[in-house]
């Protein structure tokens, strides 16, 4: 996530000429095969950030599989597979600004000839046989995209090597950036590569001109202010209204956060080396199926239980005694207003389509008196309370550009990432609607897990919850430079713990029974 030091900065008037920059981000043809993009919305502050921050927020995700085919088989269909992602998935190959300038750009480039598709596949296509799926994750977030224009990449990491406790399985690990994927359309990705894996001749490699490129315009991505703008036509009242509470969004922040729970980097931070540190912890099936059927009885939702276990780990760990309440940051996904997967008639694919509000839970000391079940089921419905008006409109969609401006120019003035305390964060990316298996006449795949990690070289940690397969888990993506692996280590447990309390007595006795 963006620092929290680079919030964005006050702004008050729809007839200003930044809040008319970019609605949207429209597609030019400017050459055979040739398209280009400002980039609208959030994803100018992603690339930005990802430009200054030395590859922050670029994701990586691995997926471990098995499946019928051989490996020769395996590394063919792949190779096929990919190129035809090319022309069907174009995000893919999208390429982003680099630099520090304004605005920042995406181009896309179609493939002309053979030789073409075998510079982009050797650039951004590898095997690998001689290295766990382990080891090549620690490799891509320990580094930013070396691609050119920041491409995606996409490792396969074959068997026995690819898990030496699961040596029938081979890895899919994929390097992206997040100003084209979110938690959605990364999911949607990968079953239609498992899906097309299965397709695809294994025995000779596809050419270009067996790609299909005809209304490619349709897929190739858009920020969610594009469709926001033609399903919705925003008067100018509703602009106003969204720019009004974008204003408070950044009053809140600067005027709220003495008052809140935060988490403190180290103190020697000017001595210690950036270092992306990732960790993640699940619930085994049979606790998930518990939690979330008390959270059913309870009529809360496990985004608010996650995200108030999460807030009372801070105020347990690093409460100082002050504070009255806590700063949140939780992520929102435009898909509940427009169509975010392009299916509908005429729709674009937007593959990023989530943004930041902040929010201010004030606290009272009755939810701390009792257990830890009660103050988080306190916290989570105080949460939502606050969350909801953020979720009543899609007019906050109106101001994303102007506000990813501002966030720019905080980036800008801000150089290296201040090591002041932040708010906590929380980002829910809810049931991921991953298949287990693929299958065809001539090839079956099972997937095995979905492990979502990133880039961090920044002073805010935040917290990130899936569920996969009904089993719930827990992660955590932090800069080792502004905190230390061992108490992230325990604040992660401390949240996890937290979130369990919910689980009731009788199961858990159950469970102790048993062992």
């Amino acid at each position: 996530m963006i620092s929290s030091s680079a919030q964005p900065q006050p702004f008050f008037n729809i007839d200003s000429p930044e809040a008319h920059r970019g609605y949207g981000g429209t597609w030019q043809r400017v050459g055979d095969g040739h398209w280009m993009r400002e980039c609208a919305g959030g994803e100018q502050a992603i690339s930005y950030n990802q430009n200054v921050r030395d590859g922050h927020t670029e994701l990586t995700i691995e997926v471990p599989f098995t499946t019928s085919l051989s490996t020769p088989e395996l590394i063919q269909r792949v190779r096929n597979t990919w190129l035809v992602s090319h022309s069907m998935h174009p995000e893919i190959a999208i390429q982003l600004s680099t630099g520090t300038e304004l605005p920042q750009m995406m181009r896309f480039e179609e493939l002309h000839s053979d030789s073409d598709a075998i510079q982009w596949l050797q650039e951004t296509l590898h095997v690998i046989t001689k290295q766990s799926a382990r080891d090549v994750v620690n490799m891509t977030y320990s580094r930013r995209l070396p691609t050119k224009g920041k491409r995606n990449m996409l490792y396969l990491v074959t068997a026995p090597v690819a898990d030496p406790e699961n040596p029938a399985r081979h890895c899919l690990v994929w390097n992206l950036s997040h100003a084209l994927s979110d938690a959605y359309s990364i999911v949607q990705f990968f079953n239609h590569f498992f899906k097309t894996l299965t397709l695809v001749p294994g025995d000779c490699d596809m050419t270009v001109d067996q790609l299909d490129y005809s209304g490619i315009l349709g897929r190739l991505p858009v920020s969610p202010v594009t469709p926001y703008e033609k399903q919705y036509k925003p008067t100018r009242e509703q602009r106003q209204k969204a720019l009004d509470d974008a204003v408070h969004q950044a009053e809140l922040y600067g005027s709220k956060m003495p008052q809140s729970i935060a988490m403190y980097p180290e103190g020697d931070v000017a001595n210690r080396e950036h270092k992306t540190h990732c960790i993640r912890l699940q619930y085994t099936l049979e606790e998930s199926e518990r939690l979330l059927g008390e959270l059913r009885d309870e009529k809360v939702s496990i985004t608010f239980a996650a995200a108030a276990a999460t807030l009372l780990a801070v105020k347990q760990m690093y409460g100082m005694g002050h504070e009255t309440g806590a700063l949140l940051g939780m992520t929102r996904n435009a898909r509940r207003w427009v169509d975010t997967l392009g299916e509908r008639e005429n729709g674009a694919s937007v593959p990023h389509a989530a943004d930041v509000v902040f929010l201010w839970i004030p606290f009272e000391q009755r939810w701390f008196q009792g257990s830890t079940r009660d103050s988080i089921l306190f916290l989570a419905r105080a949460i939502r309370k606050e969350m909801g008006p953020h979720l009543a409109s899609p007019h906050y969609l109106a101001t994303l550009s102007f506000a990813s401006d501002r966030v720019v120019a905080a980036l800008a003035a801000e150089k290296e990432p201040t090591a002041a305390p932040c708010a906590p964060g929380f980002s829910s990316q809810g049931a991921l609607a991953f298949n287990r298996e693929f299958y065809s006449e001539t090839a079956s795949i099972n997937t095995h897990d979905f492990v979502h990690t990133g880039r961090q070289i920044n002073a805010s940690a935040w917290v990130g919850m899936f569920s996969l397969w009904k089993q719930v888990t827990l992660s955590m993506g932090f800069d080792s430079k502004y905190y230390d692996p061992v108490t992230m280590e325990a604040f992660m447990a401390l949240a996890k713990s937290n979130l369990g309390s919910l689980i009731s007595r009788r199961y858990l006795k159950g469970i102790t029974s048993k062992l």
